[in-house]
């Protein structure tokens, strides 16, 4: 049993102050997290001691932050309408490509190889080129779409099947968006769809048609045969998580429309004025940064649940998932020495309600120490009240119900609550931006890069590894 464990924990509303705080139309509640105001004072004052506004703020200006791939990390700056922002130039001639493409094809005046308008897009990406795409389509799609969009992102016959299936060609839209254009599962996946397409003979310029591409890559479109114009640009200053503001949202530019994309692009920037502005003591993401540098370093809490209470943000939580575990899951500094002591945590979750019913009970009385973040909406995007009610009801009893314990116990948890007023594109943008800053804010915290991922490189070096061992060796099934 630990120091810890013998405690009593206070909760931060016990002690006077503040507990929860509002912006860009989400309520901040940290009051059931385990420590006092006097641990929060000093863990603001221990931020400031390491600088930690500064070095964010010039992650925003374009220093070079990725210190080991020696780049800028300037996702801000794909959302930011000041002409004075890194690149505002550049982003602002490839978010115009994009939204006269996208108003080409929900008008019909861009149509398919037959003249027939498009009816679906494949988005072919995985990673960073999917989660965060598949986050906004699945927050704001139309019950029944105009254009749908499918998320073709593994190197699985089964999803393709179900995925081309009942597709007609002639109709489909297919975006293959890799930032390096080296990654193995999107070019085999954009390989079997030429087969498919030219199974329907759609090849040549009529294949030209259906295909574009998202990439950083400036070969792309000769590595698949397409004219550049079909290129639609990425950035090395950005990386794959974060690049959602960009190129990569694509198909929801298409799908939702840019006037969607554009509110989901103000929230975001919203949120990016609100940190940039406000005092550490009243920073949405400074105060969830601090909390879960707290709880992984101070009270041993490695698992951060991700639980919202609506439908919309079911996806959030696997954004939210890649957003922080590819970012914060290091263990040598940025100058190449070992870390001591915790980083990031393990990101998990789902449906809150859904989650009730199965993984509840472990987080109420199993042995273990968790860190909650519970999010819900305050106003319905549906009209059925009484689900609502339910369903908001549940949320509330649920924050309570999971710090409810044996006060002496050594197994416990945290909660957090984020509210939001009515969740709007503007308001989704504003939410994940919050987390991009405090995602970014503990790589300073901890004193590692959160913008490189040698784990996955390497995993991606011996899966080539392995491809050449297979490719060498007797198939069975053709005996």
């Amino acid at each position: 049993m630990t120091a810890v464990s013998m405690t009593i924990l206070p909760f931060l509303r016990d002690s006077e102050g503040v507990v929860a705080f509002e912006a860009c139309g989400l309520r901040l509640d940290i009051g059931r997290q385990r420590l006092t105001q006097e641990d929060l004072q000093r863990l603001i004052a221990f931020a400031k001691d390491r600088r930690l506004m500064e070095s964010h703020l010039a992650m925003m200006q374009g220093k070079e932050v990725n210190t080991t791939e020696h780049r800028a990390a300037l996702h801000t700056s794909l959302r930011s309408p000041d002409p004075s922002a890194p690149h505002f130039a550049e982003v602002q001639k490839a978010r115009e490509k994009m939204y006269a493409f996208a108003r080409g094809i929900r008008s019909g005046q861009i149509t398919g190889c037959r003249g027939e308008t498009f009816t679906d897009i494949i988005n072919v990406g995985i990673g960073g080129s999917e989660v965060g795409p598949k986050a906004l389509y699945h927050a704001f799609r139309a019950v029944n779409p105009p254009i749908r969009v499918h998320f073709l992102p593994g190197a699985d016959g089964i999803t393709f099947d179900r995925i081309v299936g009942p597709l007609d060609p002639f109709r489909t839209l297919i975006i293959v968006s890799s930032k390096s254009f080296h990654t193995r599962e999107t070019l085999v996946n954009a390989a079997e769809l030429d087969k498919w397409l030219a199974g329907a003979g759609i090849a040549g310029a009529d294949r030209v048609r259906h295909v574009v591409i998202a990439s950083a890559n400036e070969q792309a479109s000769s590595i698949l045969g397409l004219p550049e114009e079909n290129l639609f640009p990425m950035w090395d200053w950005v990386g794959g998580r974060f690049s959602v503001w960009g190129s990569v949202g694509l198909a929801d530019v298409i799908a939702l429309g840019p006037e969607v994309f554009n509110e989901f692009l103000a929230g975001a920037y919203e949120m990016d004025c609100h940190v940039a502005r406000t005092p550490l003591e009243r920073n949405l993401s400074a105060l969830i940064c601090l909390i879960s540098y707290w709880n992984a370093t101070r009270l041993g809490i490695m698992l951060q649940c991700v639980l919202p209470y609506d439908e919309r943000l079911r996806v959030f939580v696997a954004w939210e998932q890649q957003l922080e575990m590819e970012s914060l899951g290091k263990t040598r500094a940025a100058d190449g020495t070992p870390i001591v002591g915790y980083t990031g945590q393990g990101v998990w979750g789902g449906h809150g309600d859904e989650s009730q019913h199965s993984f509840y009970q472990w987080l109420r009385e199993g042995t273990g120490r968790t860190s909650v973040d519970m999010i819900w909406c305050e106003k319905p995007g549906h009209k059925h009240l009484e689900q609502h009610r339910v369903l908001t009801a549940n949320a509330r009893a649920q924050a309570e119900a999971l710090v409810t314990r044996d006060p002496l116990s050594p197994y416990f948890n945290g909660v957090t609550t984020i509210a939001i007023d009515e969740l709007s594109p503007r308001r989704l943008g504003a939410l994940m931006a919050m987390y991009e800053h405090k995602t970014t804010m503990l790589g300073t915290l901890f004193g590692i890069n959160p913008f490189d991922q040698p784990g996955v490189e390497y995993g991606k070096k011996l899966s080539l590894e392995a491809e050449g061992i297979l490719s060498r060796r007797p198939s069975r099934l053709a005996k």
